[in-house]
This record gives C-alpha cells, structure tokens and sequence, in this order.
C-alpha cells in the first residue's frame, strides 16, 4: 500500500474533476455486485473459524500439560479476538445494505451477529449512517470528532492523557470501557450530542421517532444474548464463560474502536467547520491502513479499503477491495493511505505501535490558517 505523498491535500470546494459520479465511473461495475455465495461463504467460514478456533483450545488446553493453559488460551484469545471482529464487520456489511441485495436476509444476519456480540443492531446502524454522512464535520459528525483545543494550553484531562503513562491508561480505559461508553452516552461525538443513549428510544440526538421500534428490537437483541449468556454461567460457571466469550468479545470491541480511531486520526488530516464542509471531502479524509494481508483479509478489508467503503458504503467488502486501486488512481493526491510498519516483523503489531503513537500525538485539534481544524499535541495556543 503505497502513501499519498501530502495527506493534507483536500478537495477544493469548486472541483467537478473529482465527482461521487466520477469515481463510481472509474469503478468496473462488477464491483457493485453483491453475491449471495460470497457473502454467504464468508459468513460460514467465519462461524467455522470460531467453532474450530473454540474447539481446538479447549481440546489443547484438556490434553497438554496445566503448565501450559495459559499460553493455549491466550492464543485463543488472540485469534478469536479477530475471529470476533470478522464477523462483527460482517453484521456492519448488512447494516450497509452490502452483505447482499436482500434487506430482510441483511436485517437478520445483521441482527443475530450483533446481538450476539452484545452490540445493538438497528440501534448501531441507524447513528453509524450518520457517521457517514457527516464525516470528519465537526459539529455534526458522529464518533471521533476531536475536541477543540483550549487557548492558553490543553484541558487537565488533555494534559494526562498526552503523557505517557496517563497515555497507557487511556488505551487500557479505551480497551475495557469505550465502545461500552459509547452506547451509552455517544462519546466521541460532538458535545451538543453527547449523553444520548443508543438504548433509548428517545434519544433525540441519535433517533427520530420512528426508529423506536428498532431501538426497542435491538434492545431486545442484545437481552436475549445476555440471558443467553447467564444460562450458560449457570451450565458452565462464570470463569469459563469469561474465558470463551467476554475476553474474546472485550478484544473485539477494542478492535472496533480502535480501528475507527485509525480509519479517521492523523496528523495531516483535517476536520471541517460546516462552511467548509462537504460530504465528499469528509469522504476523502478517510485514512486506509494496513494490518498485514492476513489480518487484513479475517477482517474483510475494513481496515485496507476504507476509503472506497466511505464513498460507496452499500458496495460489498470484497468489491470495495478490488475498487480501491482504481479509485486511488482516479482521486490522486487526495487519496488518503499510511503504508504498515513492522514491529518484530508484524504489521500487526506495527498497526498497533502506530496506534500508541497517534493516540498521543493527536490529543485535540485547533484551527489552521486556511480554516480547517488540525490534530496537535501542543500544550499551549498558537495563533
């Protein structure tokens, strides 16, 4: 994956050389097909890959010495932590209309994936749409929208949390209660709308009226995966529970997080005000990544194509893969994409080294000379 030289070059606002029209056009139309095989084989290989991943831990962990239990469940952790996530993305392809050209089929494969990842289905979508059509806006965007800078120097808040153990703590924090808070009180987004549940139907910020039934269904949802879940304490005891779901379900919520994080937070990336806002260089300030190919692909290319999705969120994951050479082609120097580093040899772990370093570099942001709204770690003002 090769890097746009200037990550901050950003659409001008009279530009018809760059058009949603244009790049669908530049996009063989096979990429818009949805194909009930292919999401459908996605979806079993991704249940069997969980099942087996299940199976073979604790057939290893019975048969192998005690000594090593640990080490067998924390690779069970590590895999089906992805595992997880996989199929967690596959319940946000339906939300997107992208798992295939059926919206009851999407509804329910979406429905019972996030529900048994405790994630409320309809509830989720209905707000992420939003983050879509708002991205990278600073007052109505959805998720991630930076705080502003405080004249003077940063927040307390701020401060501890550009330090390096007050860094640590914010990512341990972000692992263990983010994506928790979030639902419940739409963190991350812009202050106006924050404390808005995506349990409550009344959450006006969030929902219009109509949407209640949804929000009440996926509620719905997510209670009958936890009586689900406290049948099986009963059947199997607490621990174990733990063990097999809420450790594997607690790394796949941080995925989720953090790599939204990752798709929308650099440096070089600006957000908007609403008068320089539009919907396409909100678009086009979607950031691709890169966890390795393996990790990339267990993922459907959430991470490697997101720029295409935000362009065209209804397009299937793998269409979205291929798409992406052509659209980076056609959009130039306002393509958005950071190559992987390696740690020890993993773009994975590179992926993560990044994350540590970006979640303490871009701590707020304060407005450029131009008028947009530039990430800085800075402890006092610059005029």
């Amino acid at each position: 994956m090769a890097a746009s030289r200037n990550l901050s070059a950003t659409v001008p606002l009279e530009y018809t050389a760059i058009t949603k029209r244009s790049l669908r056009e530049c996009i063989p139309k096979e990429c818009f097909q949805r194909s009930y095989a292919k999401s459908l084989g996605h979806l079993a290989k991704d249940i069997a890959l969980v099942y087996g991943t299940y199976s073979a831990a604790t057939f290893a962990a019975a048969a192998l010495p005690s000594v090593l239990s640990p080490l067998v469940w924390l690779m069970y952790w590590f895999f089906q932590g992805i595992f997880f996530t996989a199929l967690w993305v596959l319940a946000h392809e339906c939300g997107h209309g992208g798992f295939s050209d059926s919206k009851l089929l999407n509804d329910c494969v979406g429905f019972v994936l996030h529900s048994s990842l405790l994630t409320p289905y309809f509830s989720w979508a209905i707000s992420h749409a939003k983050h879509h059509s708002y991205t990278n806006h600073m007052t109505k965007g959805e998720t991630w929208v930076p705080a502003r800078a405080v004249p003077g120097g940063q927040t307390p808040g701020q401060k501890l949390f550009s330090m390096r153990y007050g860094r640590q703590l914010g990512m341990v924090l972000l692992g263990l209660l983010g994506w928790w808070e979030y639902l419940r009180n739409n963190s991350g987004s812009p202050p106006q709308n924050r404390g808005q549940s995506h349990f409550n139907p009344g959450s006006k910020a969030l929902f219009r009226p109509h949407h209640q039934p949804l929000v009440l269904a996926s509620n719905a949802g997510m209670l009958a995966m936890l009586a689900i879940l406290g049948v099986c304490i009963h059947w199997y005891g607490f621990a174990a529970v733990v063990r097999v779901y809420s450790v594997p379900q607690t790394i796949a919520n941080t995925y989720l997080v953090v790599i939204t994080y990752m798709q929308h937070t650099h440096p070089e990336v600006p957000h908007f005000d609403a008068d320089d806002w539009t919907w396409l260089r909100g678009c086009l300030s979607t950031v691709d990544r890169s966890m390795g190919p393996w990790a990339d692909a267990a993922l459907h290319h959430i991470v490697d194509s997101h720029v295409v999705h935000h362009i065209f969120s209804d397009m299937p994951f793998y269409g979205a893969k291929a798409a992406t050479p052509y659209v980076r082609a056609h959009l130039g120097e306002y393509y958005k994409a950071v190559p992987p580093r390696e740690v020890l040899g993993s773009p994975l772990l590179g992926w993560w080294h990044e994350f540590s370093i970006q979640w303490g570099q871009n701590i707020c942001v304060r407005k450029g000379k131009e008028g947009f709204w530039w990430f800085t770690s800075a402890l006092k003002w610059e005029d």
